[in-house]
């Protein structure tokens, strides 16, 4: 009978301590769904885009991973305002800097920003292959078609607009590997740009 009881109560006691350790773990959060930006709304949980281990080669198509990855970065900021994910890939590149200076201020005023994001179409790393090295500049073209633009105010005031250009644009990048990762000293508009024949 004592061992029945014994046993009885050790069960109790485990059955016990099991609950004790599972009552105080938090329960795991489901992930918040994504929505864009609206026209009454800034865009909500947006999650910041990853690279690849490619975008971190010092080769060519290094290169162009890491373009088409920044590009992303440009777009993930427009969303959010969060421009810190992109300026850690900036070396110079003084137009990047101020256009991160001036998202960041409509996000900070309580604006958002809807659209405008960037659609890469094609890269085109005009350096030859054999002199794309470590600390050396690299240069690409890249054609960009980027979504009309509207910026908000706080009170959902239209501040600006920018139509779709269905033509798109070319860009002019200059880039630089260095330790193991690339940084952009330069990102221009430059449609007048001529694109390598295929």
């Amino acid at each position: 009978m004592n061992f029945t009881r014994t046993a009885a109560i050790t069960a109790l006691s485990l059955l016990a301590l099991t609950a004790c350790g599972t009552a105080g773990e938090p329960e795991s959060a489901p992930e918040a769904t994504p929505s864009p930006a609206s026209s009454s709304a800034a865009a909500a949980n947006i999650v910041q885009p990853e690279t690849n281990e490619l975008a971190g080669e010092g080769t060519a198509e290094g290169a162009r991973a890491f373009l088409f990855h920044y590009f992303d970065l440009k777009s993930y900021a427009l969303q959010t305002g969060d421009t810190a994910p992109m300026l850690e890939n900036v070396d110079g590149a003084n137009a990047e800097l101020d256009a991160a200076k001036n998202l960041e201020a409509i996000y900070a005023d309580g604006g958002w920003v809807l659209g405008g994001q960037p659609k890469v179409t094609d890269i085109f790393i005009t350096t030859p292959e054999a002199e794309v090295v470590d600390g050396a500049d690299v240069t690409a073209l890249i054609t960009v078609n980027t979504g009309a633009y509207t910026e908000f105010s706080e009170g959902g005031d239209v501040q600006e607009q920018r139509p779709f250009t269905p033509g798109g644009t070319t860009y002019t990048a200059v880039v630089v590997h260095a330790d193991g990762a690339w940084t952009v000293t330069s990102l221009e508009a430059t449609p007048d740009a001529e694109l390598p024949q295929a």
